[in-house]
């Protein structure tokens, strides 16, 4: 029964489906207020990028004579080649950041008298953490008498 009631609802809904397409779909209609038409106060006017003798605009920026910013020469101020900026930083990252990757673990120095008790008592030992590793379970720190 749960079956036939089933099969009965999905044919329905298909169904219904299939009239939702063939009927075209009716709305109110749109109201569009008519615009006042007001006369247009854009003049036409000839563009020049050049504004006088050796001024010239690009992108926004207003150049003299070659210079941004200034109408004469002036010393130091134009920069040549500032190509290397990129590949500087990328060094200078690369030789931080491997020496930070490099960076060992603190050693503890401890006596020697505690370092050869250690090795002594325990084949896994590693001086440069202080720990051992036990037949069962993570590593643990080696405590002697002479420390």
């Amino acid at each position: 029964m749960k079956r036939i009631l089933t099969a009965l609802l999905a044919s329905v809904l298909s169904a219904s489906f299939m009239a939702a397409e063939l009927l075209p779909a009716t709305a109110a209609p749109v109201y569009l207020p008519q615009a006042q038409s007001v006369p247009s106060q854009v003049q036409d006017i000839d563009y020049k990028p050049w504004l006088r003798r050796g001024v010239h605009r690009r992108d926004g920026a207003v150049y003299y004579n070659g210079h941004r910013g200034y109408r004469e020469y002036r010393r130091g101020y134009r920069r040549h080649g500032d190509f290397w900026f990129p590949l500087a930083a990328f060094a200078a990252g690369a030789i931080i950041s491997g020496a930070i990757a490099n960076d060992r673990p603190p050693a503890y120095a401890s006596g020697n008298a505690h370092v050869s008790w250690c090795y002594d008592r325990y084949r896994s030992y590693r001086a440069y953490d202080n720990t051992f590793q036990p037949y069962n379970g993570p590593r643990r720190q080696c405590y002697s008498p002479y420390r």
